[in-house]
């Protein structure tokens, strides 16, 4: 991203730092304990199938053992799975098969239950490294989320609003060298280094259990495939997608069914044409064709605004009052009561059109 794609970020998306709360419900821990089952379904299943083959082996044959008996069941699997790891519980085969059951097992053994250690250690690794495995497995407990793809100056941005109103949140970022990858590590999200237009990756991070999916990288195409393609894996799901031509992010609203395509250098226009005003604007953004900003008016001794209520300037002036902070430093109101009558050193957040803002500006200046 440029450096000027730096100020609507900037305006739109306060800086706060990404922090994420920890998940420790039951349903959390169910879902992960499913996902690291299912990464070593095969090995389990090796492992069930060897002691169940060698249980029905061990049950069907009298040993000297147990003094020509047959073991029970549960001592037959037993034998089955100790004989994985080289040992005779239940005594020296008495049958060639056994013989060569004792043989063999040592070797299955070795294989499938050696793998799985290996393979768990590495998984275990790769959380504390942060690497695609267990990032797979922390995503894949994921529900009702938000895919974010692009993790450049608006994805970082972004992602630390999203985390600011606790919402729960995967990202995908193609590039390792990414200048914010780190920081967002450092918030304990899952994050795929990966390509987003890879379906494989979309499903990864979890696309058809999630709520919405915010693409905001800064290639257009590679942003068109990745809304067709959730839109075409999860119909329900909320696309947002960042392009830069705004003419063309409107039109895709509608021909691609996308619910909001933004682009940023258009939404930094109306911010940029509002610091013209003389107050500090919040936000500005268009409303039915006409611009409206969010801005924080001083109301100065001697102002006509000084001694009116809220519902009256309200009323008078065709704004909304979102706050009201008292000189001194006092908390602010948000919103005020109706009834509370503004003061001289106030200082009020309106939200209005542009030019009413410029009115109240004027009033609130000494008369």
């Amino acid at each position: 991203m440029s450096r000027a794609e730096d100020l609507p970020v900037v305006l739109f998306c306060a800086a706060v730092t990404p922090t994420r709360a920890r998940r420790r419900d039951l349903r959390t821990f169910w879902l992960y304990a499913k996902a690291i089952v299912k990464e070593f379904r095969w090995t389990l299943a090796g492992v069930t199938l060897a002691v169940a083959v060698g249980g029905v082996l061990y049950g069907l044959t009298p040993l000297a053992a147990l003094g020509g008996r047959r073991p029970d069941p549960l001592v037959a699997l037993y034998g089955a799975w100790m004989a994985l790891f080289a040992e005779t519980a239940l005594g020296p085969p008495d049958t060639w098969y056994l013989a060569l059951l004792s043989g063999a097992y040592p070797l299955v053994g070795f294989v499938l239950v050696g793998e799985g250690i290996v393979r768990f250690a590495l998984l275990m690794a790769s959380k504390q490294r942060g690497e695609r495995e267990w990032m797979k497995v922390m995503a894949s407990t994921y529900r009702n989320h938000i895919v974010l793809c692009g993790l450049g100056h608006l994805g970082w941005r972004v992602l630390g609003q999203l985390l600011h109103r606790n919402a729960q949140v995967v990202a995908v970022e193609k590039d390792p060298d990414c200048r914010f990858l780190a920081q967002a590590r450092s918030t304990g999200i899952p994050i795929l280094v990966a390509d987003m237009k890879d379906d494989r990756v979309l499903v990864e991070a979890g696309l058809p259990h999630a709520h919405a999916i915010i693409i905001a990288t800064n290639d257009d195409m590679a942003n068109l495939e990745a809304a067709m393609d959730a839109r075409r894996m999860n119909p329900k799901i909320r696309v947002i997608m960042r392009l830069y031509d705004q003419q063309v992010a409107a039109k895709l609203v509608d021909a691609l069914h996308v619910d909001a395509a933004f682009s940023s250098s258009a939404l930094a226009a109306a911010t940029v044409a509002a610091m013209s005003l003389d107050c500090k604007v919040l936000a500005s953004y268009d409303v039915a064709g006409e611009s409206h900003v969010a801005a924080e008016v001083a109301v100065a001794a001697g102002s006509p605004l000084v001694g009116k209520t809220i519902a009256a300037l309200e009323a008078g002036w065709a704004v909304k009052v979102l706050a009201r902070a008292a000189a001194g430093g006092s908390a602010a109101e948000s919103p005020p009561p109706a009834h509370t009558a503004v003061a001289a050193g106030d200082t009020l957040t309106l939200h209005a059109p542009s030019v009413q803002i410029d009115e109240l500006i004027a009033a609130g200046k000494s008369a």
